[in-house]
């Protein structure tokens, strides 16, 4: 008996939804699911692809890589950028540097990188006066690129960072998940000079770094000397390619998911007040005490990134390439097809996060703890063995950034309505968005009645 294909979403012919996925694909997924349910397909130019919606299809999604699922084949679009590391390297080397990428963001090397957000950040605070208002993707996005650049490549790169910012925005432009990669487009061009360049620049660095073992302690460093299990040092283009891609993953998640924690926070100035009252008793307004036992003791607010995660995912969906037909459900699904997950409609389905259009932080509480009510409920990180290495590098970046910011100034949302855009493959609020802010009065930051100063104005 031949098995049935997942149901279809209609589109147009030889393009399939294409358009409209490039235009919203968070609208695209949200559609077909409410139309067809937890399983259904979608045609994209000439690639194929299933997608699975909830929990239990995370599960299938994230522990069957390696096996049914290849993220090699799915990565090649990255190869150009980065070269064939990582998620588009064979399984043994992927694996081998995920776990060197593993320990790059662990222990004594975490807290020196909180040094560096405290650095930058407070520097970005000293530039901004009294009053005003700010760009919120442009400031969290260049602040991010600062923090990235001086703690994973180091203070040398960091000094040239308005030589690196541009080749490096260059190269990420270049990404390209439906075209092939080698056509003889504009800023595909310019992408390859890019690389070329940062190449030139990066090498050097590395070569210092060999040469002087524990001398930086910096991300750069742990790569440079690096090896893997069998003794062989990580070759040089592949340092380069995995602190590039590091780099990209870093900067431009956290600062999209930077900006939605802090207009959701505005937005709801009772879970603010709680957040400000808690920073108080754990940080006593300090930027010495910033450190990664006390991001640690910040609950209130790493629930507020959670929630944020959850409403506001800034990877829509993840996908992997089918390397062998399957069948789930009662459905065969292709061989060559992609299989896809979407985070951005499985965090907001009832039956796994009760009244999940509403902002509700508390619903990761320990007394409630609504994501272990499900395996591979939130997923706004990945999931499983590949669940992304740095994000605790991300999670305390965006505290630091935000504990900052907020002992400083009052904030307040021009618009308090943002429109997601999906320019950059990630969704951020579509710019310009603006932040009004205003710093508060020396009596406050001595110590007077805190809940009514952390309304705004």
């Amino acid at each position: 008996m031949k098995l049935a294909m997942p149901p279809a979403v209609r589109g147009l012919p030889v393009l399939g939804s294409l358009l409209d996925y490039r235009r919203d694909h968070v609208k695209v997924f949200w559609q077909a699911y409410q139309q067809h349910g937890p399983i259904f397909s979608i045609r994209l130019g000439p690639q194929r692809a299933v997608v699975l919606i909830g929990p239990e299809h995370h599960r299938f999604f994230f522990t069957e890589v390696d096996r049914i699922l290849s993220m090699q084949e799915m990565y090649k679009f990255v190869i150009p950028m980065f070269g064939e590391v990582l998620n588009a390297a064979e399984t043994e080397v992927r694996k081998k540097q995920l776990a060197i990428l593993q320990s790059a963001f662990q222990g004594k090397r975490m807290q020196r990188y909180i040094e560096i957000m405290v650095e930058e950040t407070t520097d970005w605070l000293d530039s901004l006066g009294d009053e005003g208002s700010f760009e919120l993707w442009t400031a969290f996005e260049g602040l991010g690129m600062r923090i990235a650049a001086n703690a994973l490549m180091g203070w040398e790169l960091r000094q040239r960072i308005d030589e690196f910012v541009p080749l490096y925005r260059d190269l990420a432009n270049g990404m390209e998940f439906v075209l092939p990669p080698n056509l003889p487009l504009p800023r595909f061009r310019r992408r390859d000079r890019a690389r070329l360049k940062l190449t030139e620049m990066i090498q050097p660095m590395i070569a210092e770094r060999q040469a002087n073992p524990g001398k930086h302690n910096d991300f750069l460093q742990t790569l440079a000397e690096a090896t893997y299990l069998d003794q062989s040092p990580m070759p040089s283009d592949a340092i380069v390619g995995l602190t590039l891609l590091t780099v990209f993953t870093g900067y431009i998640s956290t600062a999209a998911q930077n900006c939605w924690t802090l207009i959701q926070l505005l937005q709801h100035q009772d879970y603010l007040a709680g957040v400000l009252e808690e920073q108080e008793a754990v940080l006593d307004r300090s930027t010495a005490n910033l450190n990664t036992e006390t991001l640690g003791r910040l609950e209130r607010l790493d629930r507020a990134l959670k929630e944020t995660e959850r409403m506001y995912p800034v990877m829509s969906h993840y996908a992997r390439y089918n390397s062998q037909s399957y069948v789930l459900e009662g459905y065969h699904i292709p061989k060559g097809w992609l299989t896809m997950v979407c985070p951005t409609v499985a965090h907001r389905l009832p039956e796994v996060f009760s009244q999940p259009d509403t902002y509700d932080p508390e619903r990761f509480s320990p007394e409630r703890a609504e994501d272990r009510k499900h395996a591979y409920s939130l997923i706004g990180f990945g999931g499983g063995f590949y669940r992304c290495p740095g994000s605790r590098f991300g999670i305390n970046e965006i505290k630091t950034m935000l504990s900052l910011l907020l002992q400083r100034y009052t904030l307040e949302l021009v618009d308090p309505h943002p429109k997601p855009d999906y320019e950059i493959g990630m969704i951020r609020p579509k710019p310009p968005y603006l932040i009004r802010y205003r710093r508060r009065r020396s009596a406050l930051v001595q110590g007077a009645t805190l809940r009514p100063s952390y309304v705004s104005a």
